[in-house]
């Protein structure tokens, strides 16, 4: 009997053992223990014919080390020593021949402080008390091993899970990181894991006292995801940047997109018309805009396109953004404008089972609000504006009442209405209604009014873990945001599950199957009759301060408050379900030989509801009546189905020949289908409002129905070369086809090409390398595909309507349903946008790599773009196709610098900063004419053209003379007055203007200023101190303009109607040359008089949109630095955690959206600017503050 059968029988005898002292009585136990040592007294007496190899040695007086590696030598054992513990041992004098080896260890050993154990050809030097413990444990079927585990700053580590590789027994750390575990033998591997270190295994090779470290998991070999591989971070030579898990997780913000922001250089970020409304996404691009047609960056979760914002952040591991063309030109035409590669959690093989929650309960509140003027000073400043144009807004009567009410004299306003009013916010007018507007005398902010607070939570769970050939992670989320408005239903919830199992079928062969659902419910109110949903903050912020609550009768006033429209008039509802299925399998045939293959199906189903419905005023008889502007009610359902399917097949070859030269090789096969169809239906008069169907609507049915479909299929490959780790050099191809063209123009082919120089392995940078830890050089080139346009502009295509064919006849008539239109032109040449991104780089580490620097110069020019058609004669008849005939060039850079320090065992701390800049300019436009108005030749995006004005007209005077010098009549042709803004007479003309509004002739008009965000930063640090940490994330614009329209009442206050104006405290500063009185004017008497104000003169009138041209005096800055977020934590001490049998506990408080620091107009944020109302009338960046808790068990 060979050794390896005598060792795998004394495993079996001990399972047996284990096995039945669970399940047999303490008799029975004993009559197996018994038989156990007759068992192994056989196995002994077998084994012991192995002893049988000789040997033969001399020598004399030698140390014991030297005579054992003659042993070794001899027999080919293994011997396994602590050198320290062979300095302990005496000289040896030994002369024999052909002696069995272990005659020979005997004679050794005899009088020694150690003694050996021999074990399948393995010999172990022991003390000889551990020796005997061991022998006397062995013989009762009994070997244990004990330790110290510690952390990488020497302290103690508890709740550390310990387990013998391929067995069933385990064990956790104590308080004092110590453990005792029974072992087989002391050949055994154990494998040590915890929560965010890497996991461990630890052969025994003897040993019975153990002292682990555990190493933290960013401290692992420095890797980089990249398309369809993972590389060294120092082999990597395209643009790509890391994020990590802990960047995301233990925040409050609901989409992953949220969460990016200030964490990666060349992420811009762009908010929607809703804004930050409860589960809102952001607009992502990487270094820019790629194309005048849009082009968002490929998300890719997994090795699958996705979208991002419906994963759970608590189960994202990294992500690595993809920037330049060589990087991503692997995925071809879905991915010319940049990557984002999502890698989610995954257990670990041979890893203990931990189970692990985190949540949180966050409370947000509204930030930047507006003050509202009080009732009487708003309705004086209205007044003076009025007078200066466009009538008085409050007859004195109104203003007799407003102070009344502030004064709380109701007595007042009782002989002004009915005797059975029990509110006195206004009062009734002559046509049975309830005054409003400038007939309230209420005194309301309603800012204060309609925003509040909100209480939001969210809950997660995860269970990972793995045997020696499986691995597995499973997790649940739920999130549930609701926005701080008082009234009406604005929600936003989300559930997650996800699993993820690996499995190797075989040394060769492993199998991954990835289930991912997502349901998500946004539920917002249905306002005004189904208007959109930023019309909320438009109502609020026109809403003057007068306007009543409240009718006589305390009823909520609908047009005046505009409340029942907001809470009453139904709640629309999005519900998004998405399943996903990823199937995965790697076969490696040989050594550094990989076949990857893939399916993916995503199911997303949408399944969306609007209600509108009718809300009631009363009149001064407390009788409802309709409110005109939801009648009829009606309710609409849309049902959204899109199917996707994806399939990878991919080989990949690694070699390296001479040791120097490493190769990989790699190519593979890709296509993808998606087929959406969508169905509308509306119907109008609800029977019972209580009851929302379409069955219990009898108006007639309208529907719709829409069914699109794309493909694309692509082959890629890709060769990676680098010589000794210095020279790097990496070449990419695809060739990709797409079904958005037609059949002659829907393949091609996007090469890149990518070198780097690691300088830092030269022989030459010897004595400069503990300075200078590395610098590496990196330079790329690449063409990629733009195949995100529109469908279908190709195609022939006539349209189908199924309204009633009204305009042919007459009235009487009947009027057939459904008729074609005339199909309209196409353009057949259509074809791919092309991409074209150089860049080159710099990577930089200091002192022991703690100082850690990145920098990327890039430039991308997007041509045969699509843009606009030739002009052809008026009478054509049709709008004109579009033509591949647009070029735009982007460039910019992007700057990162990294600095990580751990001080001692307690203290570390770390501090990064992020500095992005590009600009966009198009090079080739179809404008003949150089129309200022659209795209021209040289022009860059966000250009703001407008007139040079550094003042305002001080007196009338001066204002009459400088127009009869100055012809100002293309801006205004009637009287300009003191207060009115000097525009400048540029080239001397004799005339204010903006000449033909070409380039050729642009008059007066100048460039003044930018709006595209330039030097984009973030800020980011953090420090550790025993159990506590704390971090910080800033991010924010240097230099950003931004010009308001003339009826941008938020920004102006005063604008061309008094319905449209909202002047706010922060208005006041606004031109007055007139005295003021009791009813007119900011202020009585000549103090009323600021004839030296920031604000032009107001009018309430067309006059008014004299003063608000585009111009350099009200230019405005929308730069900001916004504290992002910040967080103080708290872990538990280990000993008190594992006294509660659990791995980690940590507390925080965080915070998320603190303060914003910026110029701009409050209610204005610079992230989401403006909604389908103007500026600052959407929902804002609410700060939330929360208190968190992750426990793993």
């Amino acid at each position: 009997m060979n050794s390896i059968c005598i060792h795998q029988l004394c495993d079996f005898v001990r399972l047996i053992q284990v096995t039945t002292q669970r399940v047999l009585t303490k008799k029975t136990v004993l009559i197996m223990k018994l038989a156990y040592f007759f068992v192994a007294m056989i196995v002994l007496q077998t084994h012991a014919t192995s002893y049988g190899q000789t040997v033969s040695i001399s020598v004399v007086n030698v140390p014991l080390k030297t005579a054992l590696q003659q042993v070794k030598a001899q027999s080919g054992y293994a011997f396994f020593f602590n050198d320290e513990l062979l300095k302990k041992t005496k000289p040896v004098s030994l002369h024999v021949s052909d002696v069995p080896v272990k005659e020979v260890l005997d004679q050794l050993f005899a009088g020694q402080p150690v003694d050996y154990q021999l074990i399948d050809n393995i010999i172990s030097v022991l003390p000889k008390r551990e020796l005997s413990k061991l022998k006397t444990d062995a013989m009762i079927g009994q070997l244990y091993v004990s330790g110290t585990v510690r952390d990488e700053r020497d302290s103690a580590l508890a709740g550390v899970s310990i387990h013998v590789f391929g067995g069933s027994g385990g064990t956790i750390t104590d308080g004092d990181g110590q453990f005792k575990l029974e072992v087989p033998d002391l050949m055994a591997t154990l494998i040590f894991s915890f929560v965010g270190y890497q996991t461990q295994e630890v052969n025994l090779v003897g040993r019975m006292q153990l002292s682990i470290h555990m190493v933290p998991e960013e401290n692992q070999l420095d890797e980089v995801v990249v398309g369809y591989a993972v590389q060294k971070r120092e082999n990597v030579t395209g643009a790509v940047d890391v994020i990590s898990n802990k960047q995301l997780q233990n925040r409050q913000s609901p989409t992953v997109s949220q969460l990016l922001q200030g964490q990666s250089p060349g992420l811009s970020f762009s908010a929607s018309n809703s804004g930050f409304n409860p589960g809102a996404e952001l607009s992502i691009d990487i270094r820019g805009v790629g194309s005048l047609n849009g082009g968002a960056p490929l998300v890719v979760i997994d090795g699958i396109p996705g979208d991002m914002n419906r994963l759970n952040p608590q189960d994202i591991e990294s992500i690595s953004v993809l920037k330049d063309a060589a990087a991503s030109a692997i995925y071809g035409a879905r991915a010319p404008y940049g990557v984002i590669l999502i890698t989610t959690k995954s257990g670990a093989k041979d890893e203990t089972i931990s189970i692990s929650y985190s949540g949180n309960v966050t409370h947000a509140t509204p930030q930047r609000l507006p003050e509202m003027l009080d009732s009487y000073t708003y309705a004086r400043v209205m007044n003076e504006a009025g007078v200066n144009g466009g009538g008085r807004v409050h007859t004195n009567a109104v203003v007799d009442r407003i102070i009344a009410f502030q004064r709380g004299d109701i007595d007042y306003i009782k002989q002004f209405t009915i005797p059975e009013a029990t509110f006195f916010e206004t009062v009734p007018l002559t046509n049975g209604t309830w005054g409003f507007n400038q007939n309230s005398n209420a005194d309301y902010d309603w800012f204060d009014e309609y925003y509040g607070n909100s209480l939001n939570q969210q809950h997660n769970i995860s269970v990972q873990g793995g045997s020696k050939s499986t691995s597995y992670y499973f997790s649940a989320g739920r999130f549930d945001q609701g926005s701080v408005l008082n009234y009406g239903t604005d929600t936003y919830n989300r559930t997650n599950l996800m699993g993820k199992i690996s499995t190797s079928l075989t040394k060769w062969w492993d199998f991954t199957y990835q289930p991912r659902f997502m349901k998500s419910i946004r539920m917002a109110p249905n306002v005004q009759g189904g208007e959109d949903y930023s019309i909320i903050f438009h109502q609020i912020a026109r809403t003057r301060p007068n306007s009543a609550k409240y009718d006589g009768y305390g009823n909520l006033m609908v047009t005046s408050s505009k409340i029942p429209w907001v809470n009453d008039a139904g709640t629309n509802s999005n519900e998004i379900t998405e399943n996903i299925h990823n199937f995965a399998t790697v076969i490696r045939p040989l050594r550094g030989w990989d076949i990857n293959m893939d399916f993916a199906y995503r199911a997303v189903d949408v399944f969306g509801t609007r209600r509108s419905l009718t809300v009631y005023e009363h009149d001064v008889n407390n009788m409802p009546y309709a409110d005109a502007q939801t009648t009829p009610n009606w309710i609409q359902q849309n049902h959204q189905s899109a199917n996707y399917w994806t399939y990878n097949l991919y080989t990949s070859y690694r070699f390296t020949l001479d040791n120097r030269h490493n190769f990989t090789i790699l190519g593979g096969y890709q296509a993808e289908l998606n087929r959406q169809k969508s169905l509308t239906v509306r119907k109008s008069n609800l029977l019972v409002q209580d009851v929302l169907s379409l069955e219990t609507a009898i108006g007639d049915p309208t529907a719709t129905e829409s069914l699109t479909h794309w493909a694309t299929e692509g082959y890629f490959g890709r060769l990676t070369y680098n010589f000794e780790g210095k020279y790097l050099a990496e070449f990419n191809v695809r060739y990709d086809g797409t079904s958005r063209f037609r059949f002659a123009n829907r393949w091609g082919t996007f090469p890149s090409l990518a070198v780097g120089w690691n300088i830092h392995k030269e022989s030459f940078w010897t004595g400069v390398d503990n300075v200078i830890n590395s610098f590496k050089l990196r330079g790329s080139w690449g063409a990629l595909g733009n195949q995100n346009v529109s469908p279908y502009q190709d195609l022939n295509l006539i349209p189908l309507q199924s309204t009633p064919l009204n305009w042919i006849f007459g009235y009487g008539q009947s009027r057939p349903i459904g008729y074609a239109a005339t199909p309209l032109l196409v353009s057949p040449d259509l074809r791919w946008e092309t991409a074209t991104t150089r860049n080159i780089g710099a990577d930089i580490s200091f002192l022991s790599d703690r100082l850690q620097g990145t920098f990327d110069w890039f430039d991308r020019v997007t041509t045969d773009m699509i843009g606009p058609a030739e002009a052809q004669p008026g009478v054509l008849g049709a709008a004109l196709p579009q033509a591949n005939n647009s070029t735009l060039k982007t460039k910019g850079w992007e700057l990162s610098v990294r600095w990580n320090h751990q001080v001692n065992e307690r203290f570390s701390y770390f501090a990064n900063a992020t500095l992005y800049d590009s600009r966009m300019f198009v090079t080739k436009y179809l404008n003949p004419t150089g129309l200022l108005s659209t795209w021209y030749n040289g022009k860059e995006q966000g250009e703001i053209w407008g007139y040079t004005a550094y003042d305002l007209f001080r007196t009338n005077a001066e204002a009459e003379s400088y127009a009869a010098n100055a012809d100002l009549d293309r801006i205004w042709g009637g009287a300009w007055r003191a207060g009115d803004l000097k525009y400048e007479d540029l080239n001397g003309d004799g005339a204010v203007n903006n000449g033909a509004n070409t380039l050729a002739d642009h008059g007066d008009y100048r460039i003044i200023g930018n709006s595209t965000p330039r030097y984009q930063f973030g800020l980011s640090a953090g420090a550790t101190f025993g159990g506590f940490d704390f971090s910080i994330l800033l991010k924010g614009t240097a230099k950003r303009d931004l010009f308001f329209g003339a009826d941008e009442n938020v920004f102006w206050g005063f604008v061309q109607n008094a319905t449209q104006s909202s002047p706010f405290i922060n208005h006041l500063d606004y031109f007055r040359g007139e005295e003021g009185d009791v009813y007119t004017g900011l202020n009585e008497g000549v103090t009323n008089i600021n004839t030296d104000a920031y604000w032009p003169r107001p009018y309430l009138n067309a006059e008014g949109a004299k003063n608000k041209a585009p111009s350099t005096r009200y230019l405005q800055s929308g730069a900001y630095l916004r504290i992002q977020n910040v967080q103080f934590g708290y872990h538990l001490p280990s000993r008190i955690a594992s006294k509660l049998h659990l791995q980690t506990v940590r507390m925080y408080l965080s915070g998320e959206n603190l303060f914003t620091f910026t110029n701009l107009s409050p209610a204005i944020d610079p992230v989401a600017l403006d909604g389908n109302w103007g500026a600052g009338k959407t929902y804002g960046a609410d700060r939330m503050l929360s208190f968190g808790l992750t426990i793993t068990y």
